[in-house]
């Protein structure tokens, strides 16, 4: 092995977050919700790829958990009597990342998913520690070099790109294996043969897929699970801030809640680089940071998620509302949430629509960045998105160039990142710009300019990002939802004008048109596209289901 159990990382063993030691006391307190077992020098707990997993606290004894995925297995860490193996995929309901093996003679009380939730509930002071610990290993997994799954293609492949934002969005551990090097290209050779259609998944050695829908990706990993038979108290329709707020809020309120998003939590506010106006984080957060700080809160309260789920159709029938995708999915509820938020506008030049994922981007996010490494970039738009984008990619990039229409940032863009903007070497604002044409087949090599006088120029580039402006998602909605002349759903005072309520009561606040669904977020007409704005939306929109459920949390 690369590791013998001696070699373990004790940097990572030393973090008394990650791997506490439970007293007496709260080892009789996990006995409670499990049951003994015993394993032999040599035996497995469990094994990677196992699903579903449990938790086990071990009494006596000593277990290694071990990465199998690399080319010789590796240890990774060490557990003795008072420590408990497991992470947050308890909670989620995918495959095991890693084995875990008995070193010697373990005792170990055996507990399973649904059995540590309820723990975390009723014997809070231990569950926070256990959450605790299982939050902080998923952070010392994700900043290791932790091989989980290798997907190999080029840059300025499409579905490779895709299939790795995907696995970024949904927190699986990952590496792209560009097949421009030759060492990769090389290697996923050696593994298919010559048979190669990108991306290629692989496991170590072991060939997964040859370019994979990511529905079948999804199911395969086990973070997409086919919706159970029953009836929800509420379905929320998008896991951006909005779609998170509803869930959390939801769950920890005791309604059952599923979550459905088309490619993982985070929504647009996901791509965001920084955000520095949120409470609570002075320093700023990342999108991404704050989605998946969200997305475990949810899980911790017992909500459900499902993704990659595209809503094809929602209807009402018998006091129940009926959601279908394009998936296959039918789910039902009592009551739905719209939290679908928008979708950037896209840039309608020459070029634009065939580069698509090959140098044109709506997402500004590490996975696009690194394609631009040490190379000159454009970022297309002036509001804080495009300001986020531009300051995030100087870190990659050599040069950064803010295209913005208009003559002053401040009017669309908060003034802290003006300044910010502003005082960057590294980013030059050209005002009173346009794209006219973008340049290039298989990837971006040009970007074409025109200013307000007529002149134009072009530019090279690799990476031109688009922020300018956007439209909601609310195409697949049913007539009965009634929206402005921009496609934004209508809610509360705006609804209880339209000759369609026929309710013999006023529409809750967040209520549409269709009774027991609302509307939370940026797909909602008049709201403050933000995000703190739109994680109270999704809040208020839960307080509106519990209204219309007469429900009242206690």
């Amino acid at each position: 092995m690369n590791q013998t159990p001696d070699q373990l990382h004790a940097d990572q063993m030393a973090d008394t977050v990650a791997f506490p030691v439970l007293s007496a006391a709260e080892l009789e307190e996990c006995a409670e919700f499990g049951t003994r077992c015993s394993f032999a020098a040599g035996e497995d707990l469990f094994r990677a790829g196992a699903q579903p997993f449990d938790c086990y606290v071990i009494l006596s004894g000593e277990v290694s958990i071990i990465d199998v995925l690399t080319d010789e297995p590796t240890y990774l860490v060490r557990l003795r009597g008072g420590q408990f193996t497991g992470d947050i995929d308890l909670f989620t309901g995918r495959r095991a990342a890693a084995s875990c093996e008995a070193i010697s003679q373990v005792e170990a009380i055996r507990i399973s998913s649904d059995k540590v939730r309820e723990m975390l509930v009723r014997q809070p002071t231990l569950g926070a520690r256990i959450w605790r610990a299982f939050q902080r290993r998923r952070e010392l997994l994700m900043a290791t070099d932790f091989q989980g799954l290798s997907v190999y293609g080029a840059e300025d492949d499409k579905r490779t790109l895709e299939t790795v934002e995907f696995l970024f969005r949904n927190g699986v551990p990952h590496h792209w294996m560009n097949i421009a090097e030759e060492e990769n290209a090389t290697r996923i050779r050696e593994i298919a043969g010559d048979d190669l259609h990108y991306p290629m998944i692989a496991c170590g050695k072991r060939l997964l897929f040859r370019s994979p829908g990511l529905t079948q990706l999804a199911e395969a990993i086990g973070v997409r699970h086919r919706i159970p038979e029953k009836t929800y108290d509420v379905i929320v329709l998008g896991s951006g801030p909005s779609g998170l707020g509803a869930a959390i809020c939801a769950a920890s309120e005791g309604l059952s809640t599923l979550v459905l998003d088309g490619l993982g939590p985070g929504g647009q506010a996901g791509s965001s680089s920084k955000i520095e106006n949120y409470a609570g984080f002075p320093n700023g957060v990342t999108g991404r940071e704050l989605a998946q700080l969200s997305y475990l809160q949810a899980l911790k309260f017992g909500a459900e998620f499902v993704a990659p789920c595209h809503v094809t159709e929602l209807k009402r029938g018998d006091g129940l509302y009926q959601v279908r995708t394009s998936e296959g999915d039918v789910a039902i509820s009592k009551t739905v949430i719209l939290a679908t938020g928008v979708s950037y506008r896209l840039l309608d030049v020459e070029g634009s629509n065939d580069l698509l994922a090959s140098g044109v981007y709506y997402n500004a996010t590490a996975v696009e960045a690194r394609m631009c490494k040490n190379w000159p970039v454009h970022v297309i738009g002036g509001g804080n998105s495009a300001g986020q984008a531009a300051m995030f990619l100087t870190q990659y990039a050599r040069k950064v160039t803010l295209v913005v229409r208009g003559s002053d940032l401040r009017k669309s863009m908060s003034s802290y990142l003006c300044d910010r903007v502003a005082a960057n070497p590294e980013i030059e604002v050209r005002y009173h710009t346009q794209v006219t044409a973008i340049e290039g087949t298989e990837h971006i090599k040009a970007v074409h300019l025109r200013d307000d006088v007529g002149n134009v120029a072009r530019e090279e580039t690799t990476g031109v990002f688009i922020f300018i402006g956007a439209r909601p998602r609310t195409d697949f909605l049913p007539a009965e939802v009634a929206r402005d002349d921009k496609g934004f759903a209508l809610t509360g005072s705006a609804v209880a004008k339209l000759e369609r309520w026929k309710e013999q009561r006023l529409p809750e606040v967040l209520e549409t048109s269709l009774p027991g669904v609302f509307a939370s977020g940026d797909c909602r007409s008049g709201t403050t596209k933000r995000v703190a704005f739109a994680i109270g939306d999704g809040a208020l929109a839960v307080s509106c289901v519990h209204n219309f459920l007469g429900t009242y949390p206690i």
